[in-house]
This record gives C-alpha cells, structure tokens and sequence, in this order.
C-alpha cells in the first residue's frame, strides 16, 4: 500500500532536507507542488525566483483553485512506489490531496525565526542580500498564511534547532513508526 508523507514548515524550516533525507534514505520519491510551477516558467524562460512562483500560483488558482492539487493527484496515482513525500504544502486543499491517501501522514518542520533566516541567506547568495526584516516580511505572503494552521494537522513536530545529525535522528523515529506500524 502507497504511504504519502506531507512536509510543512516555514521558509528555511528544513523541509527539503528532509524531503531529501527520507528520497536518500528509505527510498522515497519526492514531488513538490511548485514543481508544476517551476515547470511553467522554464517553459517562459523565466528565473525561479520566490515571487515568480507565488504570483503563478495565484493566477492558476484564479483559474481553478485546485489545478495544482489536481495535477499532482494525478502524478502520485500514476506513481508505483510505494513511498512518496509531498515537499511544502502550504494550503488546506494540499492536506486534502494528502489525505486522499489511505496511508498518509503530515509532518511539521519547525525552527527559530534566526536560525532559518541564516538558512535562507547561505542560499541565496547569488541574489541580492535579505535584511532579517525582508525575510519577516516574506512570511507574510499570501503562500505562508496558513503554514501555522496546517501544522496542528500534523502527526507529527519536528524542532529543528540543532544539527543534521540531531534531525535526521528525528526523522528515522518518525519513519519507524510509520513504516513499522
């Protein structure tokens, strides 16, 4: 039987550390609702920068609110494996998809508002430098209201304030307990 993993978590939080750590480890396929977004704008030879992507996905949810979600049922029907992760979902519709599944689990990634600002800075060095200021304010977009509230649907909480090491302990309990359950 398919077992999806849904990630949740802020900007910088850790989510495609882990989404890449359970690919790596327990052989999981990944998909990312901004893929199909990513997908769009190389096809307009466009950069993919945050804002590209937040205003597409608007103008596609004005379209059809669940275009995305709907787009990406189809591609995780289609998949064999028996293990998938779902890297940031952001809305309610999203943990819909997720809970279509039989076996479905929603993991929340947290971490301190400094030290994911940290995180997103030694990423995006070729762009220009975020002020910590900046970086509160892209929390406020419209693709990060709700991250706070779909955490409370999450199975499981993740602090990560500490190493690699320390999360991907973190994560192999949590993997127990779902793939042994």
């Amino acid at each position: 039987m398919k077992t999806v993993i849904g990630l949740v978590g802020r900007m910088g939080a850790g989510k495609s550390v882990v989404s890449k750590y359970i690919c790596e480890r327990y052989g999981a396929n990944e998909y990312r609702f901004s893929q199909i977004l990513v997908d769009i704008l190389d096809r307009l030879y466009l950069p993919h920068r945050r804002e590209y992507l937040q205003e597409l996905g608007a103008c596609l949810r004005k379209i059809r609110e669940d275009c995305i979600v709907r787009a990406l049922k189809k591609d995780l029907e289609r998949d064999e494996s028996n293990l998938i992760v779902i890297d940031g979902i952001r809305y309610f519709n999203e943990v819909e998809l997720l809970r279509s599944f039989d076996r479905s689990y929603l993991i929340c990634i947290k971490a301190l508002p400094e030290l994911r600002f940290e995180r997103i800075k030694d990423r995006k060095e070729k762009e220009e430098p975020l002020t910590f200021e900046e970086f509160l304010k892209k929390e406020e977009a419209e693709t990060e209201k709700k991250i706070d509230e779909i955490c409370k649907e999450a199975e499981f909480v993740v602090e990560n304030n500490s190493t690699l090491e320390d999360l991907y302990a973190k994560i192999d309990k949590i993997m127990n307990r779902i793939l042994y359950r």
